[in-house]
Order: C-alpha cells, then sequence, then structure tokens
C-alpha cells in the first residue's frame, strides 16, 4: 500500500508541477498580449498628414468657400487624433476662422492656437501657416474690408 500511495503523490506533484508551469506560460503568455496592444498608437503618424492634407486643400484651392467646406465637414464628421486631443474637422475649421478673424498677421494666427494650447498648428511649416492665415482671412469681414481697403485706398 505504501508504495501505491507514493506512487499517487508523484503523480500529484508532477500534475502541479504542470499546472504551475501552464500558469506561468500563460501569464508570459498575457504579458506579450499587452506588449502589442501598446503599439496601437501608430496611427497618429498617419492621422497628421491628413490633417496636412486637408490643410494643403484649404490654402491651395483657387476658390475657397468656408461655409461650403464646413457644412461637408459637419456631414462627414471626420475626426483627426493628436497626442493631446482628438477634435473633429469642424472644430479645426472653426478655430481657423476665429483666429484668422481675430489676428493682424500669420504670427498672431499661430499665437492664437499656441494661447489655447490647441498644438496641432505645429505639425504645419510656417509657409503653410501663413497661407492658411491669408486664405481664412479673406473669408472674414474684417479680410474683406482690408481689401476694399487696398482697393479704395484711405477716405
Amino acid at each position: 500500500m505504501k508504495t501505491l500511495s507514493n506512487y499517487q503523490f508523484r503523480i500529484y506533484v508532477i500534475a502541479l508541477l504542470n499546472i504551475v508551469t501552464l500558469n506561468l506560460s500563460a501569464q508570459e503568455h498575457d504579458n506579450s498580449e499587452t506588449k502589442i496592444v501598446e503599439l496601437d498608437t501608430v496611427t497618429i503618424a498617419s492621422n497628421n498628414q491628413e490633417f496636412e492634407s486637408m490643410v494643403s486643400n484649404i490654402v491651395y484651392s483657387k476658390d475657397f468657400k468656408y461655409r461650403k467646406t464646413l457644412r461637408e465637414s459637419k456631414l462627414i464628421k471626420r475626426k483627426y487624433i493628436f497626442p493631446d486631443r482628438e477634435i473633429s474637422e469642424t472644430r479645426i475649421l472653426k478655430h481657423f476662422k476665429k483666429a484668422a478673424r481675430k489676428s493682424e498677421s500669420a504670427d498672431e494666427f499661430k499665437e492664437y492656437f499656441l494661447d489655447r494650447n490647441l498644438t496641432f498648428i505645429t505639425v504645419l511649416d510656417r509657409e503653410i501657416i501663413f497661407s492658411l492665415y491669408v486664405t481664412m482671412r479673406e473669408t472674414t469681414l474684417n479680410g474683406y474690408l482690408d481689401d476694399l481697403h487696398s482697393i479704395f485706398g484711405p477716405s
């Protein structure tokens, strides 16, 4: 009988070792899965390209219509993901318009975004920001008055 219980004891020990080994390998497997999930943030770089493309479409458009673009953005409901926030295209367009309305230069235009911690503007280079400011400024009342002043001169 003693050999039978000794035999059973060995089976229990082997089964226990197998269970512990399986648990350890399962934990290692779980850790490797969390490492894969951490790599999920790669899409941000391509989103910056989409944002730059949207801005380029505004800047290089010969006849940019703010209201039409705003209306389309409300229908599409596109969102851009940046490291510090997620923001809709509609919201970005409204910020562009407001910044152009409140600014007298491209530097003030950029400062509008930095003052409000809207760092997505830093993705764009200086020339694009200047062109964006000029394009958006033309769609504002102040831009229209500036055009009239340049055509008719001071009264």
